[in-house]
């Protein structure tokens, strides 16, 4: 699906209000929540990830507002590094998950887009991610985004869910002690 264009200074605006607004009804920065400012259509958010015995390690994502909030944010698992580069399986930036069946991450994902491109990247493959629409995928009626009622929030509350137990195992390879 080909996703509608918006304004980006009202998307930028709205996009940060709304992160603004989750950060403050949460003590984020207190529980290993980092946000940076890229630019003003996009930010990358680090959300600890806990392991079944208490470990915890950060994941970080790279958020964008180019179809907020008609559309849920563009996500992206980008590693700690000059740049925010796209994270890849099988490297210490990667999660490990349990299928939890409501998300999928895929390192390369191939689809058709609107235009009848074809396009491959990866994909954090659930329905509060704009890649999901992207791709083709077909929310039922409750899972569906919608404008007004759902904020980055959403987003961000589902990346958390599953970057705990059970569903979140580890890294895709050893991180450096």
């Amino acid at each position: 699906m080909l996703l509608p264009p918006v304004d980006p200074e009202v998307a930028a605006r709205t996009f940060h209000r709304h992160l603004d607004t989750y950060w403050a009804n949460r003590d984020l920065d207190s529980n290993g929540w980092s946000r940076v400012v890229v630019d003003p259509l996009h930010s990358v958010v680090s959300i600890p990830a806990q392991r079944p015995d208490g470990t915890t390690e950060p994941y970080h994502f790279r958020l964008g507002a180019e179809y907020y909030d008609a559309f849920p944010p563009t996500v992206l698992i980008v590693a700690r590094t000059e740049g925010w580069p796209r994270a890849r399986a099988g490297t210490t930036w990667w999660p490990k998950l349990s299928h939890p069946g409501w998300l999928a991450l895929h390192d390369s994902y191939r689809y058709t887009n609107g235009q009848g491109q074809s396009v491959e990247g990866q994909l954090v493959c659930f329905s509060m991610t704009a890649e999901y629409y992207m791709s083709n995928h077909s929310p039922t009626e409750s899972q569906r985004w919608q404008q007004g009622r759902h904020t980055v929030a959403a987003t961000l509350s589902r990346l958390a869910a599953v970057l705990s137990p059970p569903h979140y195992i580890g890294p895709d390879a050893p991180r450096p002690t």
